[in-house]
């Protein structure tokens, strides 16, 4: 029987053991490299990204305890917790402009708008790229939390978990930060009506 995943973690934290670590990366990779893409829109930081998580999980492994949480939610919250800071170390909440946009983003915005769902259904290149730009006029945990709440589907308690906070403020956080990014939608739909 191949060992379990378990069984790596304990031959890496006991022993150092490289082939154990490859193992253990390999069986995370999916897990993390999914959580990067559906909340990083720069695909040139991808990789760092994902290097940035595995030296926390690296260094966090020897204090990750089997009957805690579960691995791959602590390993989700690792990866989280690294994005929410990099986008607070960009310190900028750029207010996007009709001509900041590229025409593949000003169609997907327009076929948007017609499917009166303009979040929902995100499939091409051009609507995540649209999508990240507008999460990027948040803040980072506001940006967090629907991007847990939308593109995680998560639960108001599981948010809450990974954040460190109530319900109650996720609620609130996550009606609020709706409510800013359907003023900056409101503010491109009159910058493209101005512009037509």
């Amino acid at each position: 029987m191949p060992p379990t995943l378990l069984q790596h973690i304990h031959a890496w934290v006991a022993n150092r053991d490289e082939a154990a670590a490859r193992r253990v990366m390999e069986e995370l990779h999916p897990r993390v490299s999914g959580i990067i893409r559906r909340h990083w829109a720069q695909v040139e930081e991808w990789e760092d990204l994902e290097q940035e998580v595995f030296m926390r999980v690296f260094e966090a492994l020897p204090r990750w305890k089997a009957e805690g949480a579960p691995l791959e939610h602590w390993v989700s919250r690792i990866a989280m917790n690294v994005c929410r800071k990099r986008w607070r170390s960009q310190s900028r909440r750029p207010e996007w402009r009709w001509s900041d946009l590229s025409e593949g983003e000003q169609q997907a915005f327009l076929n948007a708008q017609r499917d009166d769902e303009p979040l929902e259904g995100i499939e091409t290149r051009e609507a995540r790229s649209l999508m990240h730009k507008l999460l990027d006029t948040l803040s980072a945990d506001d940006r967090l939390i629907l991007s847990l709440l939308h593109l995680e589907e998560k639960s108001m308690q599981e948010i809450a978990q990974v954040m460190g906070i109530s319900r109650i403020v996720v609620k609130v956080r996550a009606f609020r930060a709706r409510k800013r990014l359907h003023a900056a939608l409101r503010k491109l739909e009159g910058e493209e009506k101005f512009s037509a």
